[in-house]
């Protein structure tokens, strides 16, 4: 999958597969958008596993394959070349850093569970955190939902897959956004649309059919 103005910035190697980031914000803006500056250290990843995660973020223009460098738990952190870094737990995405407008970490259990089928249809908390422009943290909290659950076809580089979709309904006195996580027989999520910041948009990631 590429964008039609896709300014490519650099590609890379491992012992198991090529990685690409390719970043646009009209090319001469995507220092700022994306915060790609010299205090992202360039570190090559060292993947820990062969699956690979294609990521790209609409508003900004954006595309990554990204490979898995470290886990613990249920949390899996996958990286790009740039130092770019994914923290998700269970396929819920956690935390982010590199993309300027970073998630810094976010209580997601109860979105895990009711991904397990556990929360019903009620209601359950949801608390983020961000640092604003003044390097100040701040903690917007929202009240979460099932709101709706259907049977989906998708296709995944061109591999047909039968996909129960769940989204997800979060509200704040001053946001709402909508989650979207796309699970196959083992509630295992292959596909999602996760909510990251007003600057960076959401995130749309697909696990890749190998």
């Amino acid at each position: 999958m590429k964008f039609t103005k896709l300014c490519n910035i650099r590609s890379f190697a491992s012992a198991a597969a090529v990685l690409t980031m390719a970043l646009v914000a009209g090319c001469n803006q995507i220092g700022a958008s994306l915060g790609l500056t010299d205090q992202i250290e360039q570190v090559s990843p060292a993947p820990i596993a062969p699956e690979r995660l294609r990521v790209t973020l609409p508003k900004v223009g954006a595309e990554a394959t990204l490979a898995p460098v470290a886990q613990k738990d249920a949390i899996t952190v996958w990286q790009t070349l740039d130092g770019i870094t994914l923290s998700f737990r269970n396929g819920v995405l956690t935390a982010t850093r590199g993309l300027g407008e970073d998630l810094i970490s976010s209580d997601i259990s109860n979105t895990v569970s009711m991904l397990k089928g556990d929360t019903g249809n009620g209601h359950y908390p949801m608390i983020r955190t961000y640092l604003n422009g003044e390097d100040q943290t701040y903690y917007p909290a929202y009240q979460c939902r099932k709101s709706r659950e259907l049977k989906q076809q998708v296709k995944i580089d061109d591999v047909p897959l039968s996909l129960r979709r769940l989204e997800e309904v979060c509200v704040s006195p001053n946001h709402t956004f909508t989650n979207i996580y796309w699970l196959n027989a083992e509630r295992t999520i292959v596909k999602s649309r996760q909510w990251v910041s007003h600057n960076v948009g959401t995130m749309v990631t697909e696990r890749v059919m190998r």
